[in-house]
């Protein structure tokens, strides 16, 4: 192959991925992984994100329900922005089935993982809601004290949540 041709298939490979990226930018697409949906839930994100500002005595905050014309639960909004559309795990829907809180000391991470069930402020169903956190071992001696910080925190946003639509509004 000359040189002439190889700059021209260059420059007709270079063409083609500028082109993908110029459409996924003006459309959005982004490829999704396979545990991953696609969430759009700006004041679900705002208020777990405040949230988690005012409460120092958690180290991770998450909110998962089923977002509206889905079949998947997913992470709906997180402190940690990377994890928002990830789905709830098997265990996961496992637990909240149960529609109890739940705390599990996880000795190699030096917390306590809740799980607890959370509604509208009028206890509406938020499709399957529930939020998680993480309470260090410093903040909370048992799992009966973590989950009194859990149920504080979950209070205080179910609080803040006037509806299931609300949360995926802007």
């Amino acid at each position: 192959m000359s040189i002439f041709n190889r700059s021209m298939l260059l420059a007709a490979a270079v063409a083609i991925v500028a082109l993908t990226l110029e459409g996924r930018a003006q459309t959005g697409a982004t490829p999704v992984p396979a545990n991953y949906i696609k969430v759009d839930a700006p004041f679900a994100q705002r208020l777990t994100v405040e949230t988690k500002e005012r409460h120092p005595e958690i180290v991770k905050l998450g909110l998962h329900a089923t977002p509206p014309s889905m079949t998947d639960n997913a992470i709906i909004a997180c402190d940690i922005p990377s994890k928002i559309g990830k789905k709830s795990s098997a265990p996961d829907m496992e637990k909240i089935a149960m529609n109890k809180p739940m705390a599990v000391r996880v000795e190699k991470d030096g917390i306590y993982d809740l799980l607890l069930p959370i509604t509208d402020a009028k206890g509406r169903d938020l499709g399957k809601g529930f939020i998680v956190m993480e309470v260090p071992f410093n903040k909370a001696s048992s799992e009966a004290d973590a989950l009194k910080i859990g149920v504080v925190i979950r209070d205080e946003v179910q609080a803040h949540i006037p509806s299931k639509a609300a949360l995926y509004q802007r």
